[in-house]
């Protein structure tokens, strides 16, 4: 018998479809009813704790593994755990960015401040334009709110020639690619399993009291991390071959079946 009590789902493409860019009517039915039974419910993703936007938000999360897990905090905003990025890796960074004119943001635990050449981030008008809005970011075109504080993660958009010539092999930053020249960058080791199992540790659950359902490589980690790994229908062969069950895709309500399969209500 299955002891499952922590539900974590990645975001795009898992809780949102990627067709018509919403959360399906049958997932949030099904999400409600295993939170009513008792189950916690876990949001996984790239995106900032606070730049979820409402239709996430009104899900009502228990906890939030943010920043590709570099960031885990409670659904009232509350920090757990973070990972910072180094001085001098954000300077290099930085430096980097001045070099190429690429586009940068900086992701810290308050706000995500736009460094430079915001109109090269693909991501950040639609965003913007999106029920996330504009309250999370702020522009900063005098780029030193890192002396301040230190981010825990970046966007950057470069040439990815000169990103692969500059920082391949690393000892301290990872650039996980989400567009042809759009890279999420954050300390080497974070990603969406290191915060799973902060948060594992910090609720006292056991991998058997865990399920994750994911659809990309960068879920590949957490699933790990699990008990039991559910791939979306639309997931990555790489993702549908580790899964312990494949369900429908996320615009075929996907997540409702894999919740019945859970047993979640």
């Amino acid at each position: 018998m299955r002891r499952i009590k922590m539900l974590v789902f990645d975001v795009d493409g898992t809780l949102y479809d990627l067709k018509k860019h919403e959360i399906p009517k049958s997932a949030i039915t099904a999400i409600q009813r295993a939170k009513e039974n008792g189950y916690l419910f876990v949001i996984a993703s790239g995106r900032a704790h606070y730049g979820l936007g409402k239709a996430l938000n009104d899900l009502r999360p228990d906890y939030v593994l943010s920043m590709s897990g570099g960031v885990v905090s409670d659904g009232d905003g509350t920090i757990i755990s973070h990972h910072d990025m180094k001085e001098q890796d954000v300077a290099q960074l930085l430096a980097f960015c001045h070099k190429q004119e690429a586009g940068l943001v900086f992701k810290f635990l308050d706000h995500m401040y736009i460094y430079q050449h915001p109109e090269k981030i693909n991501w950040l008008e639609g965003q913007m334009n999106s029920d996330i809005g504009k309250e999370p970011f702020i522009d900063c075109p005098s780029q030193d709110h890192h002396l301040v504080a230190l981010p825990q993660s970046a966007s950057i958009h470069a040439d990815p020639a000169a990103v692969k010539r500059v920082f391949k092999d690393h000892e301290r930053l990872v650039f996980l690619p989400y567009s042809k020249d759009g890279y999420d960058v954050v300390p080497k080791g974070i990603h969406k399993g290191v915060g799973l199992r902060t948060l594992m540790e910090h609720l006292h659950l056991s991998k058997e009291e865990v399920a994750c359902i994911g659809d990309n490589f960068n879920d590949l980690e957490m699933m790990a991390g699990a008990g039991v790994s559910i791939a979306m229908g639309n997931a990555v062969e790489a993702v549908k071959a580790f899964a312990d069950y494949i369900t429908t895709a996320s615009d075929q309500d996907g997540i409702y079946h894999a919740l019945n399969y859970l047993g979640c209500f």
